[in-house]
């Protein structure tokens, strides 16, 4: 019973860990089982990569600094890059590369902000939730973590005196 409970304990994955997962598997497809998420402690949002056996590890401190970790191997060992139009595929090799050596990150500033209160008004309103979730994504792997909206009940370049 207890070696049921210890393989239990030791197969849970954390809220940031299922949703760098399901980042991994949208942008990636079934190229996702090269990679593993961990979670790390850390004051400041950072994340590390290294080779752990056959996979890739990426771990960071949370759901965010995971999904940056996970842009960095693409664009940088997978020689790819991930659009946020989703209408472009992300082409990845046939045989995903090694980390050869561990690589660190962190971010200098807390909030990274992305958009402006106008975007909203040009094409946005029409996109699907495909569309949609490319675009979260993307901002996910590009270390956003707030995305700016427009207030309600006011108009694009309309003066608040």
């Amino acid at each position: 019973m207890l070696l049921v409970v210890s393989l239990a304990l030791m197969s849970f994955k954390t809220a940031d860990e299922q949703a760098a997962e399901a980042l991994a598997r949208r942008v990636m497809g079934s190229k996702a089982k090269a990679v593993v998420f961990e979670q790390m402690e850390s004051p400041v949002d950072s994340y590390e990569l290294l080779q752990k056996g056959k996979k890739v590890l990426i771990r960071g401190n949370n759901a965010n600094s995971m999904a940056v970790g996970l842009n960095r191997y693409i664009q940088q060992y997978c020689l790819a890059n991930v659009s946020w139009f989703d209408y472009n595929p992300v082409e990845l090799p046939k045989r995903m590369p090694k980390v050869p050596e561990k690589v660190t990150g962190k971010v200098e500033v807390p909030i990274r902000f992305f958009l402006n209160y106008c975007t909203f008004g040009y094409t946005m309103p029409w996109w699907k939730w495909p569309q949609w979730e490319r675009f979260i994504d993307w901002m996910a792997l590009n270390g956003v973590n707030m995305p700016l909206r427009k207030p309600f009940g006011r108009r694009c370049g309309a003066s608040t005196a």
